[in-house]
């Protein structure tokens, strides 16, 4: 993508990124190629990973960036089972304990407990609320349990509505959007909230710690309904990225109109050398 100057500028003046991973930093456990020139291309600034996938803890991706080389901490690592932590703390009306029966893998009922939601995993029990996750251990037991509480009048949340995870070899697997259709095809309802991106729970929770300004900060991304649509409803920079899921054909057809398209993270750091250059000529 050919940049003009008013374009360097305003990315010049971004001061946090926010970067989603698979597809765009990372497809599976490697990197995706061009993220390490593009995070020497950004040193100095902030950027926070804002995943939805929940189907692993934060620890996980953690852990994850460290072996692949990128400095990464708790305050850096921002996921969808995080902000529906939070969600279900705010709504839970000053209960001293809300449950959830939970829809998801270990971790992310391990993260639930962690924030001090009680979960309940039987049947026919009191519950305030089903919650869905990335669910890489699903089984029909647990979609059956789900789908009765539900029917029962038992309102549902969603971590994330990502149809599909992406993986190496041009293979998906199914992802928390899929468990969604499942549960609205068996009720007849649709969840109550869902959580992750393109919701702008996580971006104003960065927006509410950090103290940044709308024009500091930028989503990096590669899908069309979640990256760049929380961009567009957050009222920050959006950059799409083709390396993962979306090509410029589905943006083109999109109603979504990104700032700035780039093949991947490694030409978004040519331009941000770019910028560098500009300021030091003084232009």
């Amino acid at each position: 993508m050919k940049l003009n100057q008013q374009q360097l500028r305003a990315l010049s003046r971004i001061k946090c990124w926010l970067l989603d991973m698979d597809g765009t930093i990372t497809l599976g456990e490697a990197l995706l190629p061009g993220a390490d020139r593009y995070f020497d291309s950004i040193k100095g600034s902030e950027y926070v990973f804002m995943t939805n996938n929940s189907s692993h803890s934060a620890r996980h991706y953690i852990d994850r960036m460290l072996r692949l080389g990128i400095p990464t901490d708790r305050r850096q690592m921002l996921t969808s089972t995080d902000a529906l932590a939070l969600y279900l703390k705010k709504i839970s009306h000053g209960k001293s304990q809300i449950r959830v029966f939970p829809v998801g893998t270990a971790d992310f009922e391990l993260e639930l407990e962690s924030a001090g939601i009680q979960l309940v995993r039987q049947r026919e029990r009191p519950i305030d609320y089903v919650v869905l996750g990335f669910d890489t251990s699903l089984t029909y037991e647990k979609l059956d349990n789900a789908c009765d509480y539900i029917r029962s009048g038992i309102p549902y949340l969603a971590a994330n509505p990502d149809h599909v995870c992406p993986m190496p070899g041009n293979k998906v697997l199914p992802d928390c959007g899929a468990i969604i259709s499942f549960m609205e095809t068996c009720t007849g309802k649709k969840p109550e909230k869902v959580i992750g991106k393109p919701d702008t729970a996580m971006v104003d929770m960065i927006l509410a710690d950090r103290g940044y300004h709308l024009d500091e900060i930028a989503m990096v991304g590669d899908r069309i309904y979640t990256d760049m649509a929380v961009a567009k409803k957050a009222g920050i920079m959006c950059i799409a990225v083709l390396s993962g899921e979306a090509t410029a054909g589905d943006i083109e057809e999109s109603k979504i109109d990104p700032d700035y398209i780039f093949s991947d993270v490694g030409e978004l750091a040519d331009a941000l050398n770019a910028c560098r250059t500009l300021s030091a000529t003084g232009k």
